[in-house]
């Protein structure tokens, strides 16, 4: 699903902060190229390669990639064809696989394009954030641009959901990185927002709780070094 919401367009540094001595990395959903961007500045001598199924975007991300497809990711021919033979040390899909139906065999095939020791760092929304009960009390499912609600997911994902990701890669190890906290699922009243946030933290220690303040995930998907 092609989307041109400014939140989808950012260097995303929560991503790039799991990100360790690049060398080679595709940037799956890469948009207009600020993560290759920000890892050719802060990775001396990475090479990027981007997937991206808006070609308008690509066209503005390709003068920082080393090549760009302008792919449906659920193209799995398409995916196989335009990936060969590379393999990378790390793979980033931000907030793209929930945009996706046949979203296990993709990471199945990311997984076998990474090198041994290699990572897929993946983030995506948490469709159990409380304000799912909100939406259901009201009767009307939100439509937005971005955020849980963004109007192009095609995949519901729930913390119990993580590791179906991994269905389809042998061996792999998992690890959530990070939860993105937020109590309430909008951009509006960000101090207030945050003020709420943080002053719930206590109760972030509580395992069940914390889930239902949880925005989205970031989890990784390891490649063993020895099968």
């Amino acid at each position: 699903m092609i989307h041109d919401a400014p939140s989808y367009q950012g260097e995303r540094r929560d991503l790039l902060r799991q990100v360790k001595r690049a060398r080679k990395v595709l940037d799956v959903g890469c948009n207009l190229g600020a993560v290759a961007r920000a890892l050719k500045r802060e990775h001396s001598g990475a090479q990027v390669w981007g997937l991206e199924i808006n070609p308008e975007a690509l066209a503005k991300a390709l003068p920082d990639l080393e090549k760009g497809w302008c792919i449906d990711l659920d193209d799995l021919e398409q995916l196989e064809l335009a990936l060969g033979d590379l393999r990378f040390d790390h793979i980033i899909a931000g907030d793209v696989l929930e945009h996706t139906v046949r979203f296990k065999e993709i990471t199945g095939i990311l997984y076998d394009h990474l090198e041994p020791g290699g990572r897929i760092i993946i983030s995506v929304p948490n469709h159990g954030h409380w304000h799912t009960l909100w939406v259901f009390l009201t009767r009307k499912w939100q439509r937005n641009e971005r955020g849980i609600f963004d109007k192009t997911h095609r995949t519901i994902i729930m913390q119990g959901n993580l590791k179906e990701f991994m269905e389809k890669c042998p061996s792999a190890e998992f690890k959530l990185l990070k939860r993105n906290f937020r109590f309430f699922e909008t951009n509006r009243f960000w101090k207030l927002n945050m003020l709420v946030t943080y002053g719930l933290f206590p109760l972030l220690l509580i395992p069940y709780f914390k889930d239902f303040v949880t925005m989205g995930y970031i989890f990784s998907i390891r490649k063993p070094v020895d099968p």
